[in-house]
């Protein structure tokens, strides 16, 4: 699928569907998936599935940064709208961590499933919500960090 296949990306196209798999010490493992992907994207950690999250976003160009990242020297590569492959990102992605997610929790083989829709990313952080599917309830989140104690919270629960 080329990046250029997308002319007009919405909020909705954006939308993820990410489903935890298994919790252990505080580690989440699951799927990321969302329309521009041909199969699920498989993430060890949290930060794996928000890193992965920007990626799209910036690949498809929107919701559009309002500013770029700040780093540490140029170590890290930055990354252009529709510069790169996103389901081939996915499968290298997922050859990678395939051994990782082994065990399922939960009688459906999921702990729990979300439904995130970031509409901007403003001041350097994402502004949406996040939706829990299994009880249905939605919550705002105006930062990276309010959406990770509002997932912290359902898997607590």
């Amino acid at each position: 699928m080329s990046g250029n296949e997308y002319k007009h990306v919405t909020a909705m196209d954006m939308k993820m569907l990410a489903v935890i798999r298994k919790t252990d010490d505080g580690n989440i493992y699951g799927e990321l998936n969302c329309k521009f992907f041909d199969e699920p994207f498989t993430f060890t950690n949290l930060m794996n599935m928000i890193e992965m999250m920007e990626t799209t976003f910036d690949t498809k160009g929107y919701p559009e940064r309002q500013f770029l990242p700040r780093e540490f020297g140029n170590s890290r590569r930055r990354l252009r709208r529709n510069e790169i492959d996103l389901s081939a990102h996915v499968k290298e992605q997922n050859i990678k961590d395939a051994a990782v997610v082994t065990v399922q929790e939960g009688t459906d083989g999921k702990v729990c499933t979300f439904e995130i829709l970031v509409r901007y990313r403003h001041n350097a952080e994402w502004q949406g919500t996040v939706r829990w599917i299994e009880i249905d309830v939605v919550k705002r989140f105006s930062s990276i960090v309010e959406l990770v104690r509002n997932i912290d919270i359902a898997l607590s629960t």
